[in-house]
Order: C-alpha cells, then sequence, then structure tokens
C-alpha cells in the first residue's frame, strides 16, 4: 500500500511540473558560481604535454581532498573548471620533475585564493627535468643497511627540520640491496645523510622513527661540518654516494622508580617519557613517549635510549592527569642507566565558564559542546611540560586537573577540525581580562576563568601590490590580521599568501581588524620595508576587499 501510495504521488508530481512548463515562462537562469584556474606547464622552456594537474582543498591538516583534475594539452595548457571558492593547492603531478634553480620555493604545488565565480589565469608551472642522487648504504662489514631513511637536505636548510618524518616513503629509504636512489631533485647543493644524531630533535612515539645507526654524512663523517656540499645539475645523477654509517648501537637503558614527592610512595600507572636537554632547557620538540608505564612499585624500564644528556618525566595514562613531575636529569655515555627517580607532585586545578560573546543563538551555543579545550603551562628553563583537557559541560563549565605551577593559557581543539567560526578571543579570571595567561600557584584551585568565544561568517579577501622592484630572493612576506591595539578581544591570525600574492581570511567575527604586512628574511637581518596596515571592519556574512600597496623604491627604514 505504501509502496502504491509513493507511484501515485511521484506520478502526480511529475504531472504537476509538466503542467507547469506548459503554463509558465521559463524560469530565470541560476548564476554560476563555480570558479576556474587555468594555466601552462612548460619542461625546459618547452610545452608540456600530458602533465595531470590537481586541485585540492585542505579543511584541516588531518585532510587534503582533490577536488579537481585536468591534463595539459599538446601545447602544455590546462584548465580546471567547476571550482568552489577557498584556498586551493594547484599541483601538477610530475615526479621525475622539479622547479627550476630561480625559483624561492622549491615545492611543486602552488597556493590560490579562489573567489566565487572567478577565472583565474597564468598559473603557470615552469619545470625542470629533476636530478637524482642515488648511492648505496653499507654496515662496517660491507653487508647492505635495509629500510634505512637517507636524509637528502638543500643548502641553507636545517638537519633539524628533515631528520624525522612520520610518514616517510619508499623513496627516500634503501631497498634489500642497501641502495637509494632519490629523484626528482631540483637544481642545487645538497648533503646526504644517515642515521640519527644523538638527542637529536623530532617526536619519537613509542621507538618509531628513530635509527639505530649514529647521524653519518658522505662521504662517511659524523661532524656536518665535513659533509661534502654535493652539486646537483638540471636533469644529472650523481651516483656512488655511498655511506657506511657510524657503529650501529640500539641505546641503553634507562630504568627507575615513580615516586610521591610528599610520602616518597610508589606511583603506578603514569607514562615515562623523555626529552633531551640543552644548555640547562628542556627541548620539547625532541619528547621521546616510550610507552613505558610505572608498575605497582613504582618502577619502570625504558629500552633503546641512545647517548646524549636528557631529562626524565612522566604522563598521565587515562583521561583524568591528576598530577605533573619534576624533571629527572640523566645522561647515558656508553652504558645503562640505573636509579631515576622521577618524584610526582599534586597538580592544580582550574575551574571555569565558556561562553559565545553577543549570542542569542542556540545552534551556535551548542557548537561549544564539540569542543576540547586544553590548558597548558610553558615550561620554563628545566621544567617538564604540563597539559591538561576536558569537554565543555552542557552547562558551559568546564574542569582542569594536574597542572604545574606557572602561567597558564587556554586553547581548543577538535577533530580533523575545530567547529567552522568559532574561534577563542578573550580569557578573564574574577572579571579581569588576562592577556598572558593565568597565574597558577603550586597545587592551587583556581576557580573563576572565563573563556569568551567569539562566532562569525565574516570574510576579508584581497592582494598586495608589490611597486618600485621585486622581493629579492630569500625575502617572505608575513601578513598577519589582528585586533587593533586596546581592542578587548585578542585576535592574532597569520594568513596564507598565494602564488598571485592573494590572500584570504574567512569565518570572522563581525568587528574591526588590523592587516599587518611585514617582511622578514631567515637571518631576520634586513627591513626591506615599512610594515604597511590597513584598517578593514568586518561584518557576518559580508565579503570585505582590500589591497596592501608595497612601494619598494620608497625610503626604507633608518634612511635619510
Amino acid at each position: 500500500m505504501r509502496t502504491a501510495y509513493l507511484i501515485l504521488a511521484l506520478a502526480g508530481a511529475i504531472f504537476l511540473a509538466s503542467f507547469n512548463c506548459l503554463a509558465q515562462a521559463p524560469p530565470p537562469a541560476v548564476k554560476d558560481t563555480s570558479a576556474s584556474v587555468s594555466g601552462r606547464v612548460t619542461v625546459g622552456g618547452k610545452a608540456a604535454a600530458g602533465i595531470t594537474i590537481t586541485a585540492s582543498m585542505s579543511p584541516s591538516m588531518f585532510e587534503t581532498r582533490m577536488v579537481a583534475k585536468a591534463t595539459t594539452d599538446d601545447e602544455g595548457n590546462y584548465r580546471l573548471a567547476g571550482l568552489s571558492a577557498g584556498t586551493l593547492k594547484i599541483l601538477p603531478v610530475a615526479k621525475a620533475l622539479a622547479v627550476g634553480p630561480d625559483v624561492q620555493s622549491k615545492q611543486l604545488g602552488r597556493q590560490v585564493n579562489v573567489a566565487a565565480g572567478e577565472a583565474i589565469t597564468k598559473v603557470d608551472f615552469e619545470l625542470v627535468r629533476g636530478g637524482v642522487i642515488t648511492g648505496r648504504v653499507t654496515d662496517a662489514e660491507g653487508n647492505p643497511v635495509i629500510g634505512e631513511r637517507v636524509s637528502v637536505v638543500g643548502k641553507g636548510a636545517t638537519e633539524e627540520n628533515a631528520s624525522f618524518a612520520l610518514m616517510s616513503s619508499s623513496k627516500d629509504k634503501t631497498d634489500d640491496r642497501g641502495i637509494y636512489r632519490i629523484y626528482g631533485l631540483s637544481p642545487g647543493n645538497y648533503k646526504v645523510s644517515v642515521g640519527q644524531g644523538a638527542g637529536s630533535s623530532g617526536v619519537s612515539v613509542m621507538g618509531m622513527g628513530g635509527s639505530q645507526y649514529r647521524k653519518t654524512y658522505y662521504p662517511g663523517v659524523q661532524d656536518e661540518a665535513k659533509a661534502t656540499l654535493l652539486e646537483l645539475q638540471e636533469g644529472a645523477e650523481l651516483g656512488n654516494i655511498d655511506i657506511t654509517p657510524g657503529k650501529p648501537t640500539s641505546g641503553f637503558s634507562l630504568s627507575g622508580r615513580v615516586v610521591d614527592a610528599d610520602s616518597g610512595q610508589p606511583v603506578a600507572n603514569l607514562y615515562v617519557a623523555y626529552s633531551p636537554v640543552k644548555d640547562n632547557e628542556m627541548a620539547p620538540g625532541g619528547l621521546n613517549i616510550s610507552g613505558a608505564r610505572s608498575d605497582a612499585n613504582g618502577k619502570f624500564r625504558v629500552e633503546s635510549v641512545k647517548p646524549g644528556r636528557y631529562a626524565a618525566f612522566t604522563m598521565a595514562a587515562g583521561t583524568e592527569n591528576t598530577t605533573y613531575s619534576d624533571p629527572a636529569p640523566f645522561e647515558v655515555s656508553d652504558g645503562d642507566i640505573s636509579g631515576v627517580e622521577i618524584k610526582v607532585h599534586q597538580g592544580a586545578t582550574i575551574d571555569g565558564t565558556a561562553v559565545v560573546e553577543n549570542n542569542f543563538d542556540p545552534a551556535v551555543t551548542a557548537l561549544l559542546k564539540s569542543l576540547v579545550l586544553y590548558a597548558y603551562v610553558t615550561p620554563k628553563g628545566l621544567a617538564a611540560p604540563s597539559y591538561a583537557s576536558g569537554k565543555i559541560n552542557p552547562n558551559g563549565t568546564f574542569h582542569f586537573t594536574g597542572l604545574a605551577p606557572g602561567i597558564a593559557k587556554f586553547g581548543m581543539q577538535g577533530f580533523p577540525t575545530t567547529p567552522k567560526g568559532l574561534s577563542l578571543v578573550r580569557t578573564e579570571f574574577e572579571g579581569v581580562e588576562q592577556p598572558e595567561g593565568v597565574d597558577v600557584g603550586t597545587g592551587a584551585q583556581v576557580k573563576g576563568v572565563r573563556l569568551v568565544f567569539a562566532y562569525g561568517s565574516g570574510v576579508v579577501r584581497g592582494e598586495i601590490r608589490i611597486e618600485g622592484g621585486a622581493i629579492p630572493e630569500g625575502t617572505y612576506l608575513l601578513l598577519s590580521l589582528r585586533s587593533p591595539t586596546g581592542d578587548a578581544r585578542h585576535f592574532d591570525r597569520l594568513l596564507e599568501i598565494d602564488s598571485r600574492n592573494h590572500f584570504l581570511a574567512e569565518e570572522l567575527p563581525a568587528g574591526t581588524y588590523e592587516l599587518f604586512l611585514r617582511a622578514t628574511t631567515k637571518d631576520q637581518a634586513q627591513t626591506l620595508f615599512e610594515p604597511v596596515i590597513r584598517t578593514v571592519t568586518v561584518a557576518n556574512g559580508a565579503e570585505v576587499q582590500a589591497t596592501l600597496v608595497v612601494n619598494l623604491a620608497a625610503k626604507k627604514p633608518g634612511e635619510n
């Protein structure tokens, strides 16, 4: 009976639609708001046919979604159509090709900010045949070292940034013969290395990401200053870049006890982590989470600790973190370490409420329930990091525990991304704004914290025009959108500048902001121009256009 009713209803709908089409004029055409990106790809100055070009969007750091794909024609031209407004990554899929030596960014892709209905042209890619560095990695007995990651770092890049990749591919690893072949490299100068330095930075989780070999540079030296700088020409192949890494070591063991600082009693079920120590300060970037927990007697044991200076500390296991620990310094040279005692303290608590200011929409308030708030105390000197997180209750309250003494700051997180339009704009304590964070005493019970959020759907879109010259190589533009001086909100967001010098800021709460543009170099030794500041006023659901003009011919700061 229900099926017959649906069929009759559908037939009636079709009849009425047909009748309306006969009796009424056609409805006006809907304006096409889809955008397009087009350009040309050349290799060595000649048209490159058959190159795949993709457009992708990244709603969050955990998600990248391809939204369009095209192939270059015989003249090297491509066109990506049907694009939505937003920030897109335009990428030629050409693994054996690379950007030329004159391009500042060695990335193949281009970031492009697209407006609704915009037809963007001349997003061109001038590629060259990528170079190759290949060689073999063997141990001291001449046996192949299999599955070892090989690091190829360009001149000027830091080894710290390239020393660890959570998701490294087979492209940069040795095969079953110990042979590696890294291709698609831009022309330039490179250092090649394998292994991991003692106390090197980079997060290691439960033994992942490390190497059993000491950091060794081609042609077989452990001092980076003595490494050979390889010059790679366009399309060239440098072979026989062979390396025999330093003597392998699986590291040494670290053992000890976790105890209560006041009673001396053992504390169970806490994770033990350690970080390198340099100049009497912790290096959180080198955090190693061993996966080892303290047992019922407080005892713990961590394996495969490489030579270096470290400090051990605890991390709570489970959702309720009620303690923090003092750091326990230790140094590994050529043997196991035992007797390390990690003392834990009962942490401070923070209670407060979260609100969305100037909000009368229950649906906006409901967004708070999907957030996870966090509080963190930045360590100063030799102090362990302290962190707590928690959900917002239905009545808007939140509760943090286990925090170390210091200045606590707050933030929000979500997975894979936070709800659109929400931003944390202000922290208050007992009715007074706390722009630097809330002071937390040892074991204190802090009440009366208020986290103020704002909701918005405003947009600022614009471009940067360079006049009177060109931006020198090695100089980069930085653009911030921030609250004006004296504003109760403390909004400050770094905006991406795309390959056309366009920028985009979305999901902004209504209000007045400053666009703040400046230039920087790697060593920050040069001031190219006075900062450019532009005030914009944003309304929800509206878009503001802004143009920032940089005159490089104007007098530089300090010039007469």
